[in-house]
């Protein structure tokens, strides 16, 4: 089979416009590998080649289907602006072992890019399905990376069944990603919807996320998280939307400034959350959960300053610092009896907590809610569930 690769070009408004169809021209393009056309395509698009002034973009049609190996997509690039529509299905080989031996922390990974605009209709599938049982977590691959990029705006896809985490923003600045769709069973090990790390001015909006574990997790790395807003996502099943972890191995992990408002959870282990790591150094501060709707959520509210992620923990002096955090008209019901959990530490303590117009019922009917609450300072007025909590009890 010989595949032949041809740049076919548009301009229109000073915009380049490449076709991927244009691109290949075989007669049987079942079960190919598009990787080196689509390498190709990133090259013209980055490179900016032609006359076009307005930047470049890459469509991608309804009825095209392409397989494709791991793939960097790296800049900088010359080109100002850089648009890629996807209405079609990228997919990955759909066995680990036809990925080859290469070591990859994503399937596809955007670094650093500037002024990158991803959008349409389409769907992305890993096949993680395969992974799942076969390949550690630590082995695993994400699906979509933006690591070291700046002005991006992601919006419209669809992704399926990550090996691990199916979008990551790490080490990015004013970022967009909305009206995504990411699906993978509840019981899916390690799935989370969106990671963040180390990352500024990011926002996920109007989202659907149904995963097997963070719909969507914010952590700091050593450079911090800063000013995330997360509004009008649907979070379930899944483990919620979550602070951290944060301190683990003993690092200096900060997120502070963000907003969580207008989100909805169901069935899911958790709602509004902060998890940090008992030993670990750093701070969370400033957080706000805000119209926050639950329906059969096991802990609604939580804030734990001894997460262990299932082990055992070490216990040491330090604590990541929590303070500053709202949770603000905030109901709907719980699946467990406790729905509002505050396990702080001992000697950190968690510091201004403050909760304002919580109504949460029991998702069994007839069943008394309660609050665990220790080591934090609470300021709590129309909440119908007794908090009985000092920092020093």
């Amino acid at each position: 089979m010989i595949i032949l690769v041809s740049c076919h070009l548009e301009y229109g408004d000073g915009r380049r416009i490449l076709r991927i169809k244009d691109f290949i021209t075989d007669t049987n393009h079942k079960n190919v590998d598009y990787s080196q056309v689509f390498q190709k395509a990133w090259k013209g698009l980055c490179e900016g080649e032609g006359e076009g002034t307005g930047g470049s973009s890459l469509v991608i049609n309804e009825n095209e289907k392409y397989t494709i190996q791991p793939q960097l997509f790296e800049g900088p690039c010359v080109s100002s602006y850089i648009h890629i529509q996807i209405d079609g299905k990228i997919e990955a080989p759909k066995r680990p072992k036809q990925w080859g031996n290469k070591r990859t922390e994503s399937w596809l990974m955007f670094k650093n890019v500037e002024s990158l605009f991803i959008n349409g209709s389409g769907v992305l599938d890993p096949h993680g399905e395969n992974w799942w049982r076969s390949v550690r977590h630590s082995k695993r691959p994400r699906t979509l990376s933006f690591k070291q990029c700046t002005d991006i705006i992601y919006n419209g896809l669809t992704q399926y069944n990550s090996p691990k985490n199916h979008i990551s923003v790490y080490g990015c600045t004013n970022a967009t990603l909305s009206n995504l769709t990411l699906l993978a069973p509840e019981k899916s090990p390690n799935t989370d919807g969106i990671g963040i790390s180390l990352s500024h001015n990011i926002r996920i909006l109007d989202s659907s996320i149904q995963t097997g574990d963070d719909c969507i997790a914010i952590t700091g790395g050593r450079g911090g998280s800063s000013d995330i807003n997360i509004t009008r996502v649907a979070c379930g099943p899944g483990h919620g939307i979550s602070i951290g972890s944060l301190g683990k191995g003993d690092i200096d992990d900060t997120v502070e400034n963000v907003i969580v408002r207008s989100c909805s959870f169901w069935g899911t282990q958790n709602g509004a959350r902060i998890k940090t790591w008992h030993g670990g150094k750093g701070l969370a501060k400033n957080i706000l959960f805000e119209n926050i709707t639950v329906t059969n959520t096991k802990y609604p509210i939580i804030i734990d300053q001894h997460y262990s992620n299932g082990g055992t923990g070490h216990v040491k002096g330090n604590a990541v610092k929590v303070s500053d955090v709202t949770f603000r008209y905030i109901e709907g019901t719980s699946a467990s009896k406790i729905a509002i959990k505050l396990d702080c530490d001992e000697n950190q303590g968690c510091h201004n907590i403050v909760m304002e117009h919580i109504k949460l019922t029991s998702a069994k009917p007839g069943k008394k809610l309660s609050a665990y609450c220790k080591f934090a300072d609470v300021k709590a007025s129309f909440v119908n569930i007794h908090i009985n909590c000092g920092l020093y009890p």
